[in-house]
């Protein structure tokens, strides 16, 4: 009985020891993927319910954005149930017809892309919101971007020692990620400080991308602080405005020689503009769901 209860004791610490390491590797679970810049962008090669695919990062877009040959490969399964839409989706300066679209999840290499998804009409290849990929263990939405050394990891981040930490918000009827900023600008003309929040956007090769319309760009232009300046093509029509700015200054980073893109489209969003690229160019953690984003410093 002795040697019994022995053995058995064995057993169940094995049993407990084996649980407790599978528990901790599922809850460490994490993914990381390379990225490539190509033209200003991010890319990486992964795949889509296991079939290979080329995706561009991307958070300043309302779902998964993918063309007719990736949703045939890919997505034309009982995964998700797509709906005919007639909607259209202006991206930059060109203007999308949707095909379908559906809501849900589908796996994205070894994580889960919890959102919805937009089949476009004459779109290349698949572009992802990063606010809505999942470490499977936890489907927690926390993620780690470094640029620097071209890569994302989705699950098993830490917090970054010394890091800057920036609340966000989410724009509530496209989910984009929003961090609220001061930023200051010196030009030839003046000094102007621009309040307002800004679309997180790792699809925007440029630091800053402002909206005409928002109050704060108004009251900078009409003070004079702030000048547009025109750019022309070739066949010399208007093509883009934009401010030069001798310096920025934006949470507590200076940034030097800027150019400002500016429109005066995007006529249904209310944000002051977008964040791009080059801010996170030192590694950044962001917890969408509890609703912060960490920067190196």
């Amino acid at each position: 009985m002795a040697h019994n209860s022995i053995g058995t004791f064995i057993k169940t610490t094995f049993s407990i020891v084996l649980l407790f390491i599978f528990c901790s590797t599922a809850l460490s679970a994490q993914e990381r993927f390379d990225l490539q810049r190509q033209g200003g962008h991010y890319y990486f090669t992964s795949s889509i319910n296991d079939i290979p695919v080329e995706i561009m990062l991307e958070s300043g877009i309302p779902a998964l954005l993918v063309g007719q040959s990736v949703y045939e490969a890919c997505l034309q399964s009982d995964v998700l149930t797509f709906q005919p839409s007639s909607q259209k989706i202006r991206l930059l300066n060109r203007r999308y017809d949707f095909l379908c679209k559906a809501d849900g999840e589908i796996m994205i290499g070894g994580v889960i892309y919890d959102g919805p998804v937009f089949v476009l009409k004459d779109y290349d290849g698949a572009s992802v919101p990063v606010q809505y990929l999942k470490d499977p263990a936890s489907k927690r939405a926390v993620l780690a971007i470094d640029l620097k050394n071209n890569y994302m990891q989705v699950g098993g981040v830490e917090k970054i020692p010394g890091g800057r930490k920036f609340r966000l918000s989410f724009d509530e009827s496209l989910g984009f990620p929003l961090v609220a900023a001061s930023a200051r600008l010196i030009t030839h003309e003046g000094r102007s400080k621009l309040k307002g929040r800004l679309i997180v956007d790792f699809g925007n090769p440029s630091l800053l991308f402002l909206r005409k319309q928002h109050k704060s760009i108004g009251q900078a232009l009409e003070k004079g602080t702030i000048k547009l300046r025109d750019a022309y093509d070739k066949k010399g029509n208007l093509v883009a405005q934009g401010i030069y700015a001798d310096q920025v200054s934006l949470f507590g980073q200076k940034y030097h020689d800027v150019s400002i893109g500016v429109t005066d489209k995007m006529q249904s969003l209310s944000h002051m503009g977008f964040l791009g690229i080059p801010f996170f160019s030192s590694p950044v953690v962001f917890d969408f769901d509890r609703g912060y984003m960490m920067v190196s410093r």
